[in-house]
């Protein structure tokens, strides 16, 4: 078809559906004109790879991909000459968000005052409460600073509680600022008094041995 006449069928088109759309013309694209800076632009955050399509009912490939449009070969160029950025960014910020959660966890754990460390009837910081108390205020980051106690059945026996850490923290280190939260948890370990009980208690119950034996040179000789 000559030039002339291929102009005058798209004008007669064009007139006929004033609507009409053909994807990738920059005569009658929506938004940007193709190839243009804007057009690029507006493109610029397009996902990489293999587009999903949908063939005779089945979708090819058959697991989740984008489903937008591909992207433009210029951008294509640039996601192949720097690969794998940005992906390696975001995975290194999702190990060490995930390193940094199991580290505060960690700290959490260390500064927490559990049931062994208070009086089981008055709710006061025994010696092992005092002693954890102390570490807690000399050789905790600054950052990490942060007392947890661990909450008792009744409101009353909690507050109980914060109130002997707090006048036990200010005669520690004259330091009120330190935060103090209550904590729904329970010892990881066991009370030392307890830990010397259950061996104490094996040992004194353990059966004598069962494997007779002589000693070398008591051997009766034929």
């Amino acid at each position: 078809m000559p030039i002339r006449a291929q102009s005058l069928f798209v004008a007669a088109l064009a007139i006929a559906s004033p609507t009409a759309s053909f994807a990738g013309w920059p005569f009658f694209a929506d938004g940007p004109k193709v190839g243009s800076p804007e057009y690029y632009c507006e493109r610029a955050n397009d996902p990489v790879g293999e587009r999903q399509k949908c063939h005779h009912g089945k979708a090819w490939p058959p697991f989740n991909r984008p489903c937008g449009p591909e992207q433009t070969c210029v951008h294509k160029f640039h996601a192949n000459h720097y690969w794998p950025y940005p992906y390696n960014v975001q995975d290194r910020n999702d190990v060490r968000l995930a390193l940094a959660t199991q580290v505060n966890n960690g700290w959490c754990v260390a500064t927490t005052l559990y049931d062994y460390h208070f009086d089981q009837t008055t709710h006061q910081l025994n010696s092992a409460g005092y002693e954890h108390l102390n570490w807690i205020f000399t050789h905790t980051e600054p950052q990490h600073r942060h007392i947890y106690i661990s909450g008792a059945a009744d409101s009353a026996e909690n507050e109980v509680r914060r109130q002997n850490v707090q006048k036990a923290l200010a005669a520690v280190g004259g330091d009120a600022s330190i935060p103090i939260t209550m904590r729904a948890t329970h010892p990881l370990g066991r009370p030392a008094t307890e830990v010397e009980s259950i061996f104490t208690n094996a040992a004194s119950s353990a059966l004598p041995p069962a494997i007779q034996y002589q000693a070398v040179g008591t051997a009766s000789k034929n």
